[in-house]
């Protein structure tokens, strides 16, 4: 019987001798027979550990009562935690199994460090005991409470317990041994040859734990372990321990530089794998398959066939995970052509809507054009039974068919307004608004279908984010002169339903129909002046600009575009001698773009943000000539020239691996209000270019959003450049932290084949220490604190920190100050320790922080924070990044 079983036994107990309970008190009573019990009483009961004459079942029941206030965050004092202790060692004088096994389990729930001495040694009795049961559990129990001071005298117990002939004891001893690799992976590795005589054990528990354990062991000698796999490829193992032998094999060819013949060895014993009749291994061995990318098409034709099999099979499970393998597969873009969709089609009715789903997102991703109307019919019959996780991937694979097959625009945008009237959650919308946004820019005849199917989107849309992300890309496209003028009854229309900021944002809308729209000038100008009599002053401010802008004279002579300096510039090089003899005027406009227009193809252009993508501006700056670098290129940029002056760039962060074959790193560059997030990316293959290099970008905080993105065109083989990600944070706050997902999106040109793919990098976040500057002062900290005339912020928090050396680390990494006047050494005599901090906020502005941290074992530590600054608001922003 488990612990759990038993527990459940002696709650079932409890609940059948009540008395005289009836009603709603019964039904509370039943429900949770321990409501109103209290810890004084249970303590006075656990006196009776003390008795000579120990009662089994009652110490149960109290021990049961101990756990139960354990779980519910009871705390007790030192002394009640020393007298429990020492009550529950003299429970083992008791023989009873059911009451040792709530001992183990009492022991696991409630340590008293400076006591430990005392159940080790009743561990190491049970241990060699003739019991098996004590000997398991003992067994199980000992790694919570070891520590490096007496583990040698456990070592021989241990050892013995390894080659036991019962597989309980010997499994119960390898799980330890993995436990206490944790605390002293030194004292394990003696055990190398007992650890390896257990990997041919007859049971499957043991050979599995023995392999987990050695790998433990060899982790720093993979030479070693590599032999040991060759090893055991020719050996006859247990299904369980033959899949954890798979993902091993799979560890070491994804990520070591292994010689051919153990590469190729390991290849095959994978392909072998696959027609083994055990279903765990099986699917182990396709999934390592899946992830080798030295592996040619026709090598993985036996695994599509194997899973083909499995589609077919009646058990749910199966065909999943076949699903899910699959999916694997065809990730790399190059292994769509294995897969057959006459398999999976009949899977999308399946009433199972996991399996379903998961349909769908493959044959989106592997249809053809043919057949694409069809199958976005068939997924809309299905769209709302889907879970919102599944939905979500099913337009992700939208978009992947938009790349794939741009021909198939209309029925693509006819599914995305269809997906706009159904039920969905917030995220799976704003989705399929950045899908049409992607036709909008890269399919021209499409433009004013997308520009329409969001338009009357935002008719019915109920999320204000999700209307101002529609109204932001209309007002885009109306500067350009390219937004349909049937969309501005629709936006208009939003000047009367909805809130003061959806009505600003529909007034810049109008606002650039009313500049570059001539023949709807009288209409707009009507509609304008009617919101310039709106309640809220920014839509009144907003409706007078633009018609006081649509009434100002026009320039006469218009700015040059980048093609007519482009121009320029070839025909000064061609024509610079006739230019210097003549006297005639050789430099008019007309002649010069008669001039473009015969030479059409043979004019270089110019990139607009060359400046900031060549290759030594890639490069990470840390000394000061290279930030002034930076800050001299983001001011003359025309892109980024609007956000003011350059603050402070962090180092390079790695994002990949140092043997991926795209490795990225990413620097992040603080202004004021934005951070740019400039992404070096280097193409390390051979034979491949990627070019169109841009990023989807998934950021946790609402107070930080994507505002615009410079990609990178090209990237030739062994090269690297980069790519600039303009952010905005909220204008009111000084601080912001976020998590960011980043995943590279690009065009592979290999051997003149091309395909779209994608490529996930590590996640990174942009944290509250990134915006200061460490500042050491030469006067004495108070002096400074005291000669900041601003408002003092504070908070008290209580934090989870075990001690309050930890306390003080974990603050100083959390702010990235400069610790003051020496104040991070403790004063044991003291009740609390005062940490001084200094820095410099966007090496603009000077701010001070005193942490007053106080730790007590029974409440945990106690922060009180107080901040000046030069700026107050920093300061709120600073004590309630705590919060």
């Amino acid at each position: 019987m488990s612990t759990l079983q038993y527990l459940r036994e002696i709650l079932t107990k409890q609940i059948t001798t009540l008395q005289n309970s009836s009603g709603e008190d019964k039904k509370t009573l039943e429900s949770e027979p321990y409501h109103n019990l209290q810890k004084s009483s249970v303590l006075l009961e656990s006196r009776c550990f003390n008795d000579p004459q120990l009662q089994d079942k009652k110490c149960r029941q109290i021990l049961s009562k101990l756990i139960y206030l354990i779980n519910q965050g009871e705390k007790f004092n030192d002394q009640e935690s020393l007298s429990l202790f020492f009550g529950i060692t003299k429970l083992f004088s008791s023989n009873n199994v059911d009451l040792r096994r709530m001992i183990y389990l009492m022991i696991k729930e409630f340590k008293d460090e400076n006591s430990m001495y005392v159940v080790i040694s009743c561990l190491a009795k049970d241990i060699t005991s003739k019991n098996d049961l004590f000997r398991i559990n003992a067994l199980r129990t000992l790694p919570y409470v070891l520590d490096q001071s007496n583990l040698v005298q456990l070592d021989r117990y241990l050892k013995n317990a390894i080659l036991e002939k019962s597989q309980p004891i010997s499994s119960a001893a390898l799980i330890a041994g993995l436990q206490i690799f944790r605390i002293s992976p030194d004292f394990i590795r003696k055990w190398t040859n007992e650890v390896a005589d257990r990997l041919n054990s007859k049971y499957p528990q043991n050979s599995f734990h023995a392999l987990l354990l050695l790998h433990e062991i060899k982790s720093n000698d993979k030479v070693t372990f590599t032999k040991i796999l060759t090893g055991l490829t020719k050996e006859t193992l247990v299904p369980i321990a033959n899949m954890q032998v798979i993902r091993f094999i799979r560890e070491i060819l994804n990520t070591d530089d292994l010689d051919q013949q153990y590469e190729k060895l390991f290849t095959e014993y994978l392909l072998r794998q696959i027609h083994k009749s055990q279903e765990i291994v099986i699917f182990e061995a396709c999934k390592a398959l899946c992830d080798l990318k030295s592996l040619s098409n026709k090598d993985l034709q036996p695994l599509v066939q194997v899973v083909t099999v499995f589609l077919q099979s009646s058990n749910v499970i199966n065909k999943f995970v076949a699903l899910k393998i699959l999916n694997r597969l065809i990730q790399n873009p190059i292994r769509r052509s294995l897969i057959s969709t006459t398999q999976i089609e009949p899977l999308i009715q399946d009433s199972n809507k996991s399996l379903s789903s998961l349909a769908v997102s493959i044959l989106l991703k592997v249809c053809q054009e043919s057949n694409i109307e069809k199958l976005l019919g068939q997924i809309f019959e299905y769209l709302n039974d889907m879970s919102d996780e599944f939905k979500i991937d099913v337009i992700r694979s939208v978009k992947a068919l938009v790349k794939n097959s741009p021909s198939k625009w209309k029925p693509i945008i006819n599914f995305l307004q269809l997906t706009f009237k159904c039920e969905a959650s917030q995220e799976f919308k704003k989705y399929s608004i950045e899908i049409c946004e992607f036709i909008i820019h890269e399919i021209p005849e499409a433009r004013e279908h997308a520009i329409m199917a969001l338009a009357d989107y935002i008719e019915d849309c109920q999320h204000s984010s999700l209307q101002l992300s529609v109204l932001s890309i209309l007002n885009r496209e109306a500067a350009k002169k390219q937004c349909p003028t049937r969309a501005i009854r629709i936006v208009n229309n939003r000047l009367h339903l909805e809130d003061a900021e959806i009505r600003a944002a529909a007034v810049g809308v109008l606002g650039k129909f009313l500049l570059h729209y001539p023949n709807e000038k009288n209409n707009l100008l009507e509609l304008l002046s009617a919101a310039a009599l709106d309640p809220d002053e920014e839509v009144r401010n907003r409706s007078r600009f633009y018609i006081s802008e649509s009434a100002a004279p026009k320039e006469e002579n218009a700015p040059l575009q980048i093609e007519e300096l482009d121009a320029i510039e070839a025909y000064l090089q061609q024509n610079i001698q006739e230019i210097q003899q003549s006297n005639e005027d050789v430099l008019s406009l007309e002649k010069i773009m008669a001039y473009a227009e015969q030479n059409k193809g043979k004019i270089k252009k110019t990139e607009v943000l060359q400046d900031l993508v060549e290759e030594e501006l890639i490069q990470t700056h840390e000394s000061e000539s290279g930030f002034e670098t930076y800050k001299k290129l983001f001011k003359e940029s025309t892109i980024f020239c609007d956000y003011g002056v350059l603050r402070k760039s962090s180092r390079a962060q790695n994002l990949t691996d140092s043997k991926c074959e795209y490795l990225v790193t990413v620097v992040k560059h603080f202004f004021d209000n934005h951070i740019i997030l400039e992404y070096k990316v280097k193409n390390t293959l051979d034979n491949v270019t990627l070019s169109d290099v841009s990023l989807e970008l998934t950021i946790k905080n609402v107070n930080l959003q994507f505002e615009r993105i410079v990609p990178a065109k090209s990237i030739q083989p062994q090269c690297a450049s980069n790519i600039l990600v303009g952010l905005q944070f909220n204008p009111s706050l000084r601080l912001v932290s976020s998590n960011i997902q980043s995943i590279l999106t690009f065009t592979v040109n290999e051997n003149g084949t091309t395909y779209q793919d994608e490529y996930q990098t590590e996640d990174f976040t942009i944290t509250y220490s990134d915006f200061f500057l460490p500042i050491q002062w030469f006067k004495k900290f108070q002096t400074e604190w005291e000669s900041l005339k601003s408002q003092e912020m504070s908070a008290t928090y209580q934090l989870d920190y075990k001690n309050t050396d930890i306390a003080i680390k974990e603050l100083v990494k959390h702010f990235g100050f400069q610790v003051c006047d020496n104040s991070d050494q403790i004063q044991p005599q003291n009740k609390f320790h005062t940490l001084l901090l200094s820095g410099k906020y966007l090496d603009v502005k000077n701010a001070f922080v005193i942490c007053q941290i106080g730790f007590q074992q029974n409440i945990g530590c106690v922060l009180k924070i107080k901040c000046k600054s030069e700026d107050d608001n920093l300061s709120t922003n600073i004590v309630e990044t705590l919060g």
